[in-house]
């Protein structure tokens, strides 16, 4: 099963491929909050780890896809043992770069060799020397003698996102994540968020529309969210037109449906769609 770290009540994902699992054949999209460093807009594109609503880390643990794990000892201060096989792991990076680093200057270097002879001749011969023979093979040697080796500052380092020491870890159950889905309105907004899954659909957090979740009919990076969803945990609480016109008007300006999921009192769950209409017909 895949692991879901647990820090403060948030599930994480913090292997790429555990990521792209979840998102190609789950359906689940969490959200990316890491900073790609090499990447110039950071504000726009992140990346791991990935942190997870509590309805769908809970909704991965039911289906037995995932487990959640908490690490106690992660920030304990390491040993000499766990420190010495660090830098090993370190060094080991900085020699294969190294190593791959020369071996492009060196297909460099052979690709250029013709403009290298061309530019020493012609400097030979402004010097009034025109008895040139100039071996290929042996300024090539010369040029790769020349090349400095890389050193740890120009050299990138690799930053593992995934723990990769082997350290206690513990098990944990779904009470733990936060906001709660155990009771009230955590347990209703589980219920419509795992009802809509069953149903085929993407769903994400809403909270930049004022909604409890976005819903879409597929990944969302190639499709627009349909509906904006507010989930009702109790049906007989009455509602403030306002708040109705609101919410359905708002849907309208970001080209969605407005919707609204509820259970019933036969324990199934329902959706109400909201639409704006300009004008009414009498």
């Amino acid at each position: 099963m895949i692991p879901l770290y647990v820090n403060d009540g948030v599930a994480y994902v913090w292997n790429s491929k555990d990521w792209h699992t979840l998102r190609s054949t789950h359906r689940i999209c969490g959200a990316l909050i890491g900073t790609i460093v090499s990447y110039p807009r950071q504000n726009e594109f992140q990346g791991l780890p990935m942190a997870l609503m509590s309805e769908e880390a809970a909704l991965l643990v039911e289906k037995r896809l995932c487990e959640l794990i908490e690490l106690p000892n992660i920030n304990e201060e390491l040993s000499e043992e766990k420190k010495q096989k660090i830098q090993e792991m370190d060094q080991k990076i900085i020699n294969e770069q190294s190593e791959a680093l020369q071996k492009k200057k060196i297909e460099q270097l052979s690709q250029k060799i013709d403009i290298i002879v061309a530019g020493k001749k012609k400097k030979m011969m402004s010097k009034g020397i025109f008895d040139i023979n100039i071996d290929k093979d042996t300024l090539l040697q010369e040029e790769i003698n020349k090349l400095s080796k890389a050193t740890p500052a120009n050299i990138l380092i690799h930053l593992p996102t995934e723990h990769f020491i082997n350290t206690e870890n513990i098990k944990l159950e779904i009470d733990v994540l936060r906001p709660c889905i155990m009771f009230g309105d955590g347990a209703i907004r589980y219920t419509i968020f795992k009802d809509l899954w069953e149903r085929g659909y993407y769903i994400t957090s809403g909270s930049k529309f004022g909604a409890d979740f976005l819903v879409y009919q597929g990944d969302p990076v190639r499709f627009h969210a349909m509906y904006m969803l507010k989930c009702v945990s109790n049906i007989a609480q009455c509602f403030r037109p306002a708040n109705i016109v609101t919410f359905g008007r708002l849907s309208v300006a970001v080209n969605k449906l407005a919707l609204y999921g509820f259970c019933n009192n036969y324990g199934k769950i329902e959706y109400q769609t909201i639409q704006w209409h300009d004008t009414l017909n009498g």
